[in-house]
């Protein structure tokens, strides 16, 4: 079950438990041209069109990142934003995706040195190619002014088998010219990991303590304020035992929200309207 989209939704007298492996879209970058007056210092070290951000063993080369650590930096007074960045995948649950990324540049009228940057860090990662050599560089057509790069980003971070792990990296294509850089928008790409079992069963814990407190006796006599707060005590009870988030729990009308491994749930207490189907 992917970390991307897990919720539950619990109502009176039954609980609905929503899981999904999808994951959430977004939108490309909106196409922005925007000029700013910058003084920016960027690597001009080029890096081969297949690269990886993994971290090499001590008998492999270093990566083309921390190769362009040491790179000169070029100086540039104007910063453009016309250039249009997108990727084939801007989501990868490790495990069940390829950590390879291709990314593609487009609106660029004469041919140029495009370069993908590691917004993170500042540098260079690889060098854009608009070469036809698709299985090298991720490239289709040669002359039609989209630029691409096959790259790898790193999928080893998790250290906690206990603990599903994410992290964000955030990339933009750009070259320079007569002393203005012309770049895209930044592109996020999200690295996650499934719910580790331990997460599951703290999930299903929380769950279903919450529904036998809405099955015991007389809560359904209750007003809506009696039930939130036969309902609050229960989840601070779970969040005094470590199975609730901490500081999650909030409570709003007749709904009360918590949270699990980061995830947001809710309990409606407010009674079925039997017109209501």
């Amino acid at each position: 079950m992917c970390r991307s989209l897990l919720a539950v939704l619990t109502l009176l007298g039954a609980a609905a438990f929503l899981t999904s492996c999808g994951k959430p879209a977004e939108e490309d970058a909106s196409h922005k041209e925007t000029a700013s007056s910058v003084v920016t210092t960027v690597s001009e070290e080029k890096a081969e069109s297949t690269v990886s951000a993994e971290e090499p063993s001590s008998e492999e080369p270093s990566s083309a990142a921390e190769d362009a650590s040491s790179a000169p930096e070029a100086v540039f007074e104007n910063s453009v934003q016309d250039l249009f960045l997108s990727a084939d995948n801007r989501e990868i649950c490790i495990g069940e995706d390829d950590n390879e990324v291709i990314f593609v540049a487009r609106d660029i009228i004469e041919p140029q040195e495009v370069e993908l940057i590691d917004e993170d860090t500042g540098k260079a990662v690889g060098t854009m190619l608009d070469d036809a050599d698709f299985e090298h560089s991720g490239d289709d057509i040669m002359g039609d002014a989209w630029y691409s790069l096959r790259y790898r980003v790193d999928d080893t971070f998790p250290k906690d088998p206990d603990v599903s792990e994410d992290r964000e990296y955030h990339f933009y294509a750009r070259y320079i010219e007569d002393g203005t850089e012309h770049r895209s928008d930044t592109l996020k790409i999200t690295v996650f990991e499934t719910f580790t079992d331990a997460e599951l069963d703290r999930m299903e814990s929380v769950r279903n303590a919450v529904a036998d407190v809405m099955k015991s006796d007389g809560f359904s006599e209750l007003d809506i304020e009696g039930r939130k707060e036969k309902v609050i005590a229960a989840l601070s009870e779970l969040e005094e035992q470590g199975l609730v988030d901490k500081g999650s729990i909030m409570a709003n009308n007749d709904m009360i929200t918590y949270s699990v491994n980061g995830i947001t749930s809710g309990v409606m207490v407010k009674p079925f309207d039997p017109r209501m189907k």
